[in-house]
């Protein structure tokens, strides 16, 4: 009896490792198709827009002071004639990143503070946009 099991076992792992070294490749003489843009897996691949989040964060907190394209001016706000200051150049060029999530964070004279609308990281993201869209950097 124990060579009658021990013989099962032999065959049973003789079987088990000649299925583990099959191969599982179907041949066939039939042209494979192509996939096309349309399909699930080319949509799943495409690259994300980075700064698309922070672009819309951009629009709705920064805009309506800095402008469309951060170009800055005069502008009036409930009221209020502000001279804003350009995130293309001038003096923002020569902020750190740490100081501009300062500004925002904090506000800064007749900034208001974004700390209870922005998280740290959309923050962080805002600044990385203002470097990459609108300084060039």
């Amino acid at each position: 009896m124990n060579s009658a099991k021990s013989a099962a076992i032999i065959l049973f792992i003789v079987c088990f490792a000649a299925a583990c070294n099959s191969s599982s490749t179907l041949t066939t003489n039939q042209a494979q198709p192509l996939a096309s843009p349309a399909t699930p897996v080319a949509a799943a691949t495409a690259t994300p827009d980075p700064f698309a989040e922070a672009y819309l964060d951009f629009q709705k907190n920064c805009q309506v002071c800095h402008g469309e394209k951060g170009q800055g001016g005069r502008v009036e706000i409930e009221g209020r004639k502000l001279k804003v200051p350009s995130l293309r150049d001038g003096h923002a060029l020569e902020h750190t990143d740490e100081k501009f999530v300062k500004q925002i964070t904090d506000g800064d004279e007749e900034m208001p503070a974004f700390r209870d609308k922005l998280s740290p990281n959309e923050i962080n993201d805002l600044v990385r946009f203002i470097r990459k869209e609108l300084q060039g950097k």
